[in-house]
């Protein structure tokens, strides 16, 4: 025993879980599968611990962001389970499902150590705190996770910021203390949802870069301290900086001192926040854009090579771009996730670059068969050499009003990453094709 904390808050032993998890034990299947002792009414207040367990990030995509559980330990009885807010099923489905928004997580339960053993196993982190409440609220907190892992009560649609692991230990802590919690939280938080976002995906660019492009503004509004413990590691920090008032109207911490069962090796931190990537990307749109620019210049003083080159780069820069774009556009309407619709990168990554990939692509074929020279080509070379300097000037246009309508309201989506690199590769583009095939020559 620690002691006791003044004012009804008690540090009780969070050690002996320590030393519990370096034993290697199960717990007997029918002992599992039973209701424990603090929902069937077997379990004396006094005798409850609830204990924070925290995670830090994997190496993989679902790992990085970290995650948490709770212990409920009966010291009297020597019952113990962890319950696991994060599990789900990694079937053929999830995917779809997920982009959907209609991906579904359940409440588990299992033994500690074996929890322990398994994070052990992926070289994570694993940390331990005591949840210092009065004896009756660790009882009725205890009581609200083993009501959530009833088969009736355990599924819930998650939703990645509002609705995972970690809010829902968060809420439950919240509701036994009289949302005492929540209020000593409402001040702004330091980072938004993208921000956290970007800082926890540095370690993986590609995704990183993706998740800026496919993220609309409903993660660049201000956060509360609140709602930025979507995240485990700011669970856990919040809940250690928060004093509760009790029953007799003093204050106490809520969380004990953290003990480390597991240590990482060879992990980089966490970066409290993620580069500005403005500049880089600018400097990439702007050789992007010169290189079209450079040549449709080429193109147009009759170097036949130039409009094959613009052609094929052309054709293959709005076809990928294009593809994006669409499936930006799609998820308006086929998605439940509220931070993928009406968002505005659509303005530079849009159907219509896939519709001026095909006009260049035939623009290439009429190029290798007749070099341009007179109309030739057939129908479809005819009509591409007509409307594919149109087209380009409509995905320039857009790219161009993406810019433009930040200035009125409701266009505050942070998306200057994806601004820099292809706006200035469309107008690029778009000069390169009027340049290359200009209507005198169709």
């Amino acid at each position: 025993m620690i002691g006791r904390q003044p004012h009804g808050y008690t540090r009780e032993p969070t050690r002996r879980i320590v030393a519990a998890s370096m034993i290697r034990c199960s717990v007997a299947s029918a002992r599992e599968n039973s209701p424990p002792p603090w929902l069937d009414g077997t379990s004396a207040a006094a005798d409850i611990q609830v204990y924070l367990v925290t995670f830090g990030d994997g190496s993989d995509v679902a790992s990085y962001f970290g995650h948490n559980s709770v212990v409920v330990e009966d010291t009297r009885l020597g019952a113990k389970r962890l319950y696991n807010y994060g599990m789900f099923d990694f079937g053929p489905d999830m995917l779809p499902k997920f982009l959907m928004g209609r991906l579904w997580f359940w409440v588990g339960e299992a033994s500690a150590p074996q929890t322990f053993a398994f994070y052990r196993s992926f070289d994570r982190t694993v940390e331990v705190q005591t949840l210092y409440l009065p004896p009756e609220k660790r009882l009725e907190l205890a009581r609200i996770f083993a009501n959530d892992v009833l088969p009736e009560n355990r599924d819930y649609r998650y939703d990645h910021y509002y609705d995972n692991c970690s809010t829902r230990i968060r809420d439950a802590i919240d509701s036994v203390v009289g949302g005492q919690f929540k209020l000593a939280n409402a001040t702004p938080a330091r980072l938004t949802l993208r921000g956290h976002t970007r800082r926890l995906t540095r370690k993986n660019p590609p995704l990183e870069l993706l998740l800026i492009y496919w993220m609309n503004d409903e993660i660049d509004k201000d956060t509360t301290q609140w709602e930025e413990m979507f995240l485990p590691l700011r669970l856990k920090e919040h809940l250690e900086g928060v004093r509760i008032v009790n029953s007799e109207g003093d204050p106490g911490p809520l969380l004990g001192e953290a003990v480390q069962l597991v240590e990482a090796v060879g992990r980089d931190p966490v970066p409290p926040a993620a580069p500005d990537l403005r500049f880089p990307l600018l400097l990439l749109g702007l050789v992007l854009g010169a290189f079209f620019a450079g040549l449709g210049w080429v193109a147009g003083d009759g170097k036949r090579w130039g409009r094959w080159a613009l052609a094929l780069s052309g054709a293959t820069w709005s076809a990928s771009v294009g593809f994006f774009g669409t499936a930006l556009f799609l998820s308006w309407f086929f998605t439940d996730h509220i931070f993928w619709t009406l968002n505005e990168n659509v303005f530079q990554a849009n159907p219509v670059s896939l519709v001026l990939a095909a006009l260049l692509a035939v623009m290439l074929v009429r190029e290798v068969l007749n070099g341009n020279e007179g109309p030739g080509g057939g129908r479809a070379g005819i009509w591409a050499g007509i409307h594919v300097d149109v087209v380009a000037k409509v995905v320039g246009g857009l790219a161009i009003a993406g810019l433009f309508v930040q200035v009125f309201p409701g266009f505050d989506q942070v998306n200057g990453e994806v601004m820099a690199v292809l706006l200035p590769a469309h107008v690029g583009l778009a000069w390169g094709v009027l340049r290359a095939w200009p209507p005198s020559m169709v």
